[in-house]
């Protein structure tokens, strides 16, 4: 019994030497301190291997949605001119109003995002696209006077973003219809913050 004790003892005693060092080593406290600001990073897939597709999320917010297009890396010098031509026609505004006009793909549809119920679900409704120094124009064989207004600031936004990074360019709809006025992106990119 006398044994037990002693190691009860001298394993309390033990303990007391190991955490008394720890306890009493003359930090003191300090509040929170400033260390600059948070790391920025871009989350989107590289602007060379997306597209930018702009989609209703289930509360009618107009998202933009990347997907990501198979298109072989330009800079590998094992690719031929016609292969970085159709990388480029891959990732053209042409490519990115058909891909939307095509609709949510199944886990984009899954994440509940949709198009505008007047914007067609046919691809093949996209005649042309041409993007010029100041402007995009968008060809279409509908109506496009009959288009809603959420469904024009889709293509609007889906063309402005497929032709410059920034979305800036104004985008013109034309159809059988005739023309509408040129009309900017309603969404802007919020610029990162300088590091």
């Amino acid at each position: 019994m006398r044994q037990r004790t002693f190691r009860a003892v001298g394993l309390t005693t033990l303990l007391l030497l190991a955490v008394a060092p720890l306890s009493g080593c003359g930090i003191q406290e300090t509040g929170a301190v400033e260390a600059g600001r948070p790391p920025v990073g871009d989350l989107l897939p590289p602007r060379d291997s997306r597209v930018l597709l702009f989609f209703f999320s289930s509360d009618d917010a107009l998202l933009p949605v990347p997907r990501i297009v198979d298109v072989p890396w330009q800079g590998d010098p094992e690719i031929s001119a016609s292969e970085r031509e159709e990388a480029s026609d891959a990732l053209s505004p042409l490519t990115a109003v058909t891909a939307l006009l095509d609709g949510p793909n199944k886990a984009e549809w899954r994440a509940g995002l949709r198009n505008a119920p007047t914007l067609p679900q046919e691809a093949s409704a996209v005649d042309r696209v041409v993007t010029g120094a100041s402007t995009v124009e968008v060809g279409l064989d509908l109506r496009v006077r009959r288009l809603s207004a959420p469904a024009r600031d889709q293509l609007v936004c889906t063309a402005a973003f497929a032709a410059q990074t920034q979305g800036a360019l104004p985008v013109t709809l034309v159809g059988r219809d005739g023309r509408l006025a040129p009309a900017d992106c309603s969404l802007r990119p919020v610029p990162a913050p300088a590091r």
